[in-house]
């Protein structure tokens, strides 16, 4: 399944990717872009086949935020109606893991849809922040919920109020990307993590995210509480009478294999 602005490239060993492919506008996210990801994902999601996402872009830039031609002919009337964001909002409820490669600007929309994702590998030419502020308006799209959660309220506020942009090894101190990583090698990582990812098994990967994004809105103790809860099912799953069986005889765990 394709479209003109995304793609999606399923490969061998449950990892699909998942490309935005718009470079000649710097991959700047307009309603068809957004529109086709939100319709790769709920396929992706519904693909039991498919263990892993890796979402990257075409070109030299991740996304450089929202299509601001396509904005400012949009009334507020209209975003209200269409319940419109700026981004791919899809992203952020997604189960599956998702590893994103990030080179150039990640903007806005673009920061966003990098906010959103669960490993993020930045090369290091990469560029984060949130310009909304200085175009006259503010992120739709979580950056103002989930950018504090990532980095903490008084760097997120240094982003949010003044639009300032920050560099790869910057983003990873704050704990926005996972790793940084030379340009030149940026896909073949991710690609490498990725795939490593989709070995592992796959119910496990989703109630590990499911547990860690929900726990973060909660009470510790009802974080704790889920978690618990979570690891006691986990016990009762195929996969986990493999992975320890594989472990006791010293070979690698097959985790399609029963109990």
């Amino acid at each position: 399944m394709s479209s003109d602005v995304v793609r999606c490239e399923p490969h061998s060993g449950g990892v699909a990717e998942l490309i935005i492919d718009r470079p000649a506008a710097r991959n700047a996210l307009n309603r068809a872009l957004t529109d086709a990801m939100a319709a790769h994902l709920a396929r992706l999601a519904a693909d039991a086949a498919v263990r892993v996402v890796l979402l990257r872009a075409e070109g030299e830039h991740f996304a450089a935020g929202a299509d601001v031609k396509e904005m400012l002919v949009l009334s507020a009337d209209e975003a209200r109606a269409l319940d419109f964001a700026g981004c791919c909002a899809a992203l952020g409820d997604f189960p599956k893991p998702v590893v994103a490669l990030v080179q150039g600007f990640a903007l806005g929309g673009g920061c966003e849809l990098v906010e959103m994702c669960d490993v993020v590998l930045a090369a290091e030419t990469a560029v984060f922040g949130h310009p909304e502020v200085r175009l006259g308006t503010m992120p739709g799209a979580g950056g103002t919920q989930r950018l504090p959660r990532l980095v903490g309220m008084a760097k997120a506020l240094d982003l949010l109020l003044t639009g300032r942009r920050m560099d790869a090894r910057e983003a990873e101190r704050c704990g926005l990307v996972s790793r940084v990583v030379p340009a030149g090698s940026l896909i073949e990582e991710g690609r490498r993590v990725a795939a490593d990812m989709a070995t592992l098994p796959g119910e496990v990967l989703r109630t590990i995210k499911r547990v860690a994004r929900s726990g973060a809105d909660v009470p510790l103790a009802e974080a704790l509480r889920q978690e618990r809860a979570a690891f006691h099912h986990s016990l009762a799953g195929a996969e986990r009478y493999e992975g320890m069986r594989a472990f006791l005889e010293k070979r690698p765990p097959r985790f399609d294999a029963g109990p």
